[in-house]
């Protein structure tokens, strides 16, 4: 298994509880896809660099795990439809 770490960037108008909603989405996506060792950071509300769905500002969360690569297509499919994650990106962290 090797780490990775996932950064993704929500709507800043849902709620507080749907905020709360979206990063549970994505911690349970990965628990059912076999990751471990979550530790999630919430960075908050932040500028864009450039506009997203015609926004310009966003919710950050960063979150590190443990995961075997060949499961990463099954979570990118179940994000990919999820609609409070305006961007995400799954980078490897050695």
């Amino acid at each position: 298994m090797k780490n990775y770490e996932i950064m993704f960037i929500l709507s800043t108008q849902l709620s507080d509880e749907e905020k709360k909603a979206g990063i549970a989405l994505v911690e349970d996506t990965l628990t059912k896809a076999g990751a471990a060792e979550l530790k999630t950071e919430v960075w908050g509300d932040r500028k864009l660099a450039y506009p997203i769905k015609k926004k310009e500002n966003g919710y950050y969360v960063l979150t590190l795990f443990q995961i075997d690569g060949t499961k990463l297509p099954e979570v990118e499919a179940k994000l990919n439809i999820s609609e409070s994650i305006l961007k995400y990106m799954i980078v490897r962290n050695d």
